[in-house]
């Protein structure tokens, strides 16, 4: 498979799937990476990680063309995963909240993708005033309660993948820059400290009950969605 410039391929991961699914991907898997599976704190955490870990390694490998078991992963200073074998040049990120993973492969540039599970019990207003650009949250809080709760996902998301693709980890403020959160305009970077704007797509990828955001260097991108199907 390959990601054409221009490109961005958004694959979606349900992570709890059968047993002998599992079983297959759980096989993909590096000693380290089993190893670190182990550490979770209940075993459904340890096999969705190792489902969503799993998929990762068959999907790149269906571009990097070569056997899941067979790709090397390195991580970058502020933790952002990368290839390190047999490819260097497969820009990718993945997100997982709760059974669901999105794996999103870019035909070039930074590319980063994030999703929350919507919880109501989130304190809006502090969270907002805490982190958020003033102008964000202003913007959130004048809103109407009902819509506040999915703005304020949508405004998190849409900084946690821009985030994710510059690679800066905690380094990378949440009031440094600013998203659109209005429902009525499409996802954009609209301010952001040693940046260009307009060198940076952002896409809107929520669904019920999921935040979710991707952020790709370029513009004029071409989505292309996907549901992973496990091996059995």
């Amino acid at each position: 498979m390959k990601c054409a410039p221009g490109e961005v391929h958004v694959w979606r991961i349900v992570l709890d799937g059968a047993a002998t699914s599992a079983a297959a991907l759980r096989a993909t898997l590096s000693g380290e990476e089993e190893q670190r599976a182990t550490r979770f704190r209940s075993l459904e955490l340890c096999k969705r990680w190792t489902v969503a870990r799993g998929a990762l390694r068959c999907i790149l490998a269906t571009y990097a063309r070569c056997e899941p078991s067979a790709l090397v992963f390195r991580t970058e200073s502020h933790g952002k995963p990368a290839l390190a074998w047999p490819v260097l040049d497969i820009p990718f990120n993945v997100s997982h909240t709760g059974g669901l993973a999105l794996v999103a492969i870019a035909g070039r540039g930074r590319v980063g993708i994030d999703a929350e599970t919507v919880r109501s019990e989130i304190e809006v207003e502090d969270l907002s005033r805490r982190f958020f650009a003033p102008a964000e949250a202003a913007e959130i809080l004048a809103l109407s309660p009902d819509a506040q709760l999915p703005a304020f996902f949508a405004c998190w998301t849409r900084k946690e993948a821009f985030i994710k693709a510059l690679g800066g980890g905690l380094s990378v403020a949440l009031d440094s820059f600013q998203v659109s959160i209005g429902g009525d305009e499409p996802a954009r970077l609209l301010w952001v400290d040693g940046e260009e704007c307009e060198q940076w797509s952002l896409l809107d990828l929520s669904e019920p009950g999921i935040a979710a955001a991707l952020a790709v260097e370029g513009h004029a991108l071409v989505l292309q969605r996907a549901n992973f199907v496990p091996p059995v």
